[in-house]
């Protein structure tokens, strides 16, 4: 007869918190991480395997990350280490860069990944602050890629007053955005 392992209930609800914890941080930034490995790496597959290895370091070391930290800013200090030890291993890869341009591209990608995660959070404040029809239509043209005279049709009006919405949401929207980043960055 096998010896049963019971932790206790408080060790599974912590694991399970600890777990959605690391999901939701990891949902939040996956495209920052894996667009970071990407720059540096020429093979899909690779980069694949790459990002897979980046979570699993993470999620090893999720008790050492910051709560309120930068956690994009942390999973692409682990890749950095990943991406270099498998350019190390590739060495027979050809560099195609001066190790001192690397080090700028590689300084300019974490601060680009940055602003990017940036933008994207202040473009979804925005968007919950548009009126439900404005954030359909602009939902259907952008997201969905739907032409604008089928949106016309499925929302009863003519092509020119989907353009004219998709116009004043669009300029609403970069001036919260800006607003938004500039509060931001204060």
């Amino acid at each position: 007869m096998e010896e049963e392992h019971h932790l206790p209930a408080d060790s599974n609800n912590e694991l399970d918190d600890k777990a959605q914890a690391f999901m939701r941080l990891v949902f939040e930034n996956d495209r920052r991480i894996y667009s970071y490995i990407y720059v540096f790496v020429p093979n899909r597959a690779d980069v694949d395997d790459l990002f897979q290895d980046t979570l699993s370091v993470m999620w090893k070391k999720f008790g050492e990350f910051r709560p309120g930290g930068d956690f994009g800013a942390w999973g692409i200090g682990i890749a950095y280490n990943l991406v270099r030890n498998y350019r190390k291993k590739k060495g027979n890869v050809r560099c195609y860069l001066e190790e001192d341009i690397e080090r700028l591209l590689e300084k300019e990608v974490r601060q680009s990944t940055r602003n990017i995660y940036y933008r994207v959070e202040a473009l979804r404040k925005c968007l919950s602050r548009l009126n439900q029809v404005d954030r359909k239509i602009i939902q259907l043209r952008y997201l969905e890629d739907i032409p604008v005279r089928k949106i016309a049709d499925m929302i009863g009006g003519t092509v020119k007053v989907v353009y004219t919405r998709l116009s004043r949401a669009s300029d609403l929207l970069l001036r919260c955005i800006r607003r938004t980043l500039s509060e931001e960055w204060m």
